[in-house]
């Protein structure tokens, strides 16, 4: 297995945070619990297989879906099949920068996967035809760039009101912020919220808490002799049950249970059974 990543030039890079190739991806576990990031993707399978999603959440119900996939903002975790070497392209948005190229709110794409084809239409599948012809790795991230930077270009754009607030609690994600920064943009909560929603994909606390919960796993990865509760602190949480709770609700596992696959990717975890 090899990846590599891209960064994008500006105007792209103030939207998308990178872009990475995966060849042969097999890991050694069937499955992968994938925790919630706060962010939105393109997926793009270049291997026959189709994906296979499965939702805890909805009964173990699975989703398959074949070629480019787009997927929303999640605030729940997910397993993906990894029985079957795979060859991966992907972009992953910075937390609202997708909504120039996907074509409708975010929060209509909350927890959601869905074919590409379904908010592109025909050019997700000619982007994809193109890929599967590409000889490299790095002629598929030109290729993906240029299809991204065609749709920013007609895109719609950010609101200003949200790109102040996600400036602010991405450095900070604490909750009790967010009515100061409402105070200081001069908008209704409602109208506030409603905003964020339409470009981030869920509302301001929700943004704050799964923000706050990737920090608490990357101090966890980064340091597995960390002890939880100063996990817990360093990340503001109240005390130890708070974070527990939070935890639990993100990760569907308790805080003792978390085994990531390395450093590098605290929110994917190997499943064996």
């Amino acid at each position: 297995m090899s990846l590599q990543t891209y960064l994008p030039q500006a105007p792209l890079s103030d939207y998308v945070h990178l872009l990475w190739y995966w060849k042969d991806y097999h890991p050694p576990h069937p499955r992968e619990r994938i925790l919630p990031g706060g962010m939105m993707e393109i997926v793009i399978n270049l291997t026959a297989e189709p994906f296979q999603i499965t939702y805890p959440q909805a009964g173990t119900q699975t989703q398959r879906i074949s070629g480019a996939m787009a997927a929303g903002a999640r605030s729940q975790h997910f397993l993906i099949d990894t029985t079957r070497p795979a060859t991966l392209l992907a972009v992953w948005f910075k937390p609202g920068g997708a909504l120039p190229f996907f074509g409708v709110p975010a929060a209509d794409l909350h927890n959601l996967h869905l074919p590409l084809e379904t908010l592109w239409g025909t050019a997700a599948k000619d982007l994809y035809e193109q890929l599967l012809e590409a000889p490299s790795p790095a002629a598929c991230f030109r290729i993906l760039e240029g299809a991204l930077l065609r749709r920013l270009l007609a895109g719609a754009e950010r609101h200003r009101a949200v790109e102040y607030a996600l400036a602010l609690l991405r450095r900070q994600p604490q909750p009790q912020r967010i009515a100061a920064i409402v105070d200081e943009i001069a908008l209704s909560p409602t109208r506030f919220i409603q905003l964020f929603r339409d470009d981030v994909g869920f509302a301001p606390k929700l943004f704050c808490r799964i923000q706050r919960f990737q920090q608490a796993l990357r101090l966890a990865a980064h340091d597995p002799t960390r002890s939880w509760a100063d996990v817990a602190l360093t990340c503001g949480y109240y005390d130890q049950s708070h974070f527990i709770n939070d935890f639990q609700a993100f990760a569907g596992i308790p805080p003792g249970a978390y085994v990531p696959q390395s450093r590098d990717h605290p929110s994917n975890l190997p499943v064996f059974d």
